[in-house]
């Protein structure tokens, strides 16, 4: 039996990394990047209003612009207008008073201020930040909180100059929004007499929009996004499946993460497809077109009490040597076809068997189409699975009974060599007569392996789709059970899934000694312990393959018709 087990976790390992190598390759279409596709026209709404005045402005926005069409790379038809870099201007440029401008579209409200000319901002319309309640509707926002007085916030100035970042970034700059062939432009202009500093930020429907920041004459900085990317939630808080504010990088269609806890101060690219900041479900990048290298810059801010140093990131794009910076900017969630579509798709990292959690994604999503709700989603398709692996299953109790049936003959092999252990001559000899009553009986002793080689891809596969996939963040299924992507809050799921595991061990065949099972009777309770933590999807995948084996075994142990009478009885 030990040889079967040990067996068993070698050909699992090898399983593992011949589907790795292989299924891109099997499976070229699930990673294919889609054609994006030509949205329809659409409005995009602004406001500025004086922290002054006590109500809003009236709103300066187009009237029903046209969308652009957005490809995976920027061009210089959807890039932000880069300012012209002219003469020094000589007369100090700064407005009086501090003003936010809003930008609303179907998927988001962008706010920016013009002190620093910064996104203060980024609400997703479609996503809450806690998913799971039932009273607070308070949208995502991809702008970290932090104290009022900073001023780091996305799209500041990090200069070598530290005086000039200061007033850059503190400074209130001049506002002008305008139309410019179907898109919503918003520009900030400042100049303290001996720099100048321009803003452009171009918005049409899309998550992806367009910057240009230019400083005359040039002096070397960069633009930054961060730190971090989001605020978390206490559920979050606690949940240690959320990994939040690491940085991210492409170069040469490679992606790279950098852990938040493990950041340097300081990593340099030269170049890059973009570089940002991400967590399992949303993330923050930028896309340079006209830039000098790249970067991730760590920091240590303070969290909680106690004098306690979380690190954060910022992720940044350098200046060209004639002071200008442009690109494509994206806020937004890691949804699949949203990353696919801009470009991001690496990004969505559902784990090592991602290629099979990108299938159960859209098995679930097209199954939800008619369940309307991921839950009952998720048992339809633990039963297709089932249902596909039966003939697996079916021939490993087959197995099992058979050995089973042999289990005297076999102890008395081991009857006849009791030196086995020690002599390896004998142990020689009591493997040849073992392989030989197998061969006798028609049995295949790694038969049984398959089963349980073909569930580890499938069990990943989920645990990595339930806990990267934003589709099934807040997803609720019934009860007590109001996100799919969160732990049991009462641990009864992982409770049934134990007590089914201990029932599918008393009622399946067996060929271990009683020493031994009495050893396996603790690997529900193990189990158990270990999924408590899990997702509840992962959870209720488990404990619903757990029912059916219990069906099956039930079914076949009643009504063995197909096989012989001696194996009835066993």
């Amino acid at each position: 039996m030990e040889k079967r087990i040990f067996a068993a976790v070698l050909i699992s390992i090898g399983f593992l990394w011949l589907w790795a190598a292989v299924a891109p390759k099997l499976f070229p279409d699930l990673m294919k990047k889609p054609v994006p596709a030509v949205e329809q026209p659409a409005a995009s709404s602004t406001s500025s209003t004086a922290t002054s005045a006590s109500a809003p402005a009236p709103a300066a926005s187009p009237s029903n612009p046209p969308t652009t069409t957005t490809t995976t790379s920027t061009t210089s038809e959807t890039a932000a207008s880069t300012p012209a870099a002219a003469a020094p201007i000589v007369q100090p440029v700064e407005d009086s008073s501090q003003k936010k401008t809003t930008v609303d579209t179907d998927n988001f409200i962008a706010r920016f201020s013009n002190r620093g000319g910064e996104l203060v901002s980024f609400e997703l319309k479609h996503y809450r930040a806690k998913p799971s309640s039932k009273t607070d509707t308070t949208n995502v926002d991809l702008v970290k909180e932090r104290e009022p007085s900073r001023t780091d916030y996305p799209f500041a100035i990090e200069a070598t100059d530290p005086a000039f970042s200061h007033r850059a970034n503190s400074a209130l700059y001049t506002v002008r929004e305008f139309d410019d062939k179907g898109a919503h432009v918003i520009e900030y202009r400042w100049s303290d007499g001996v720099h100048s500093v321009t803003k452009t930020f171009r918005f049409t429907r899309e998550y992806l929009f367009n910057f240009a920041v230019s400083v005359v004459p040039p002096i070397p900085y960069r633009v930054v996004i961060g730190p971090g990317i989001r605020t978390l939630g206490p559920e979050e808080k606690d949940n240690q499946f959320i990994t939040t504010g690491n940085g991210v990088y492409q170069r040469d269609d490679s992606l790279k993460v950098i852990a938040r806890e493990k950041a340097g101060s300081l990593t340099a690219f030269p170049s890059v497809q973009y570089v940002g900041i991400e967590d399992n479900y949303f993330l923050s990048a930028l896309r340079p077109e006209k830039s000098n290298g790249a970067l991730l810059r760590a920091i240590d801010v303070p969290a909680g009490a106690k004098n306690e140093k979380r690190r954060e990131i910022f992720a940044g794009v350098n200046a060209a040597p004639d002071g200008v910076v442009t690109g494509a900017a994206f806020f937004g969630p890691k949804e699949a076809k949203v990353v696919d579509l801009y470009g991001f798709e690496k990004t969505l990292q559902l784990g090592v068997f991602g290629i099979i959690a990108r299938f159960f994604l859209a098995a679930l999503l097209w199954l939800n189409k008619f369940t309307k709700n991921y839950g009952f989603a998720i048992i339809l398709l633990t039963l297709i699975i089932k249902l596909v692996l039966y003939p697996l299953q079916h021939k490993w109790i087959v197995s099992m009974k058979k050995m089973q049936k042999l289990q005297p003959k076999m102890e008395a092999i081991k009857a006849k060599y009791k030196k086995a252990k020690t002599d390896p001559e004998q142990r020689q000899k009591m493997n040849t007569e073992t392989m030989k009553l197998y061969q006798q009986e028609g049995i295949n002793p790694a038969g049984g392996c398959l089963p349980f080689v073909l569930q580890v891809p499938i069990l990943w596969g989920f645990y990595g789709l339930l806990t990267h996939a934003i589709e099934l963040r807040g997803a609720p299924f019934m009860l007590w059970i109001q996100d799919l992507s969160m732990k049991d809050p009462y641990y009864i799921t992982p409770i049934l899934m134990t007590v089914t595991m201990f029932i599918q061990q008393a009622i399946t065949p067996s060929t271990a000694d009683p020493a031994q099972k009495k050893m396996f009777m603790i690997m529900p309770l193990i189990m158990g312990w270990i999924f408590k933590e899990f997702p509840t999807g992962v959870v209720l995948y488990w404990l619903m393959q757990n029912v059916l084996t219990i069906v099956q075994q039930v079914i076949m142990n009643k009504f063995w018709k197909d096989h012989p009478t001696e194996l009835q009885a066993g």
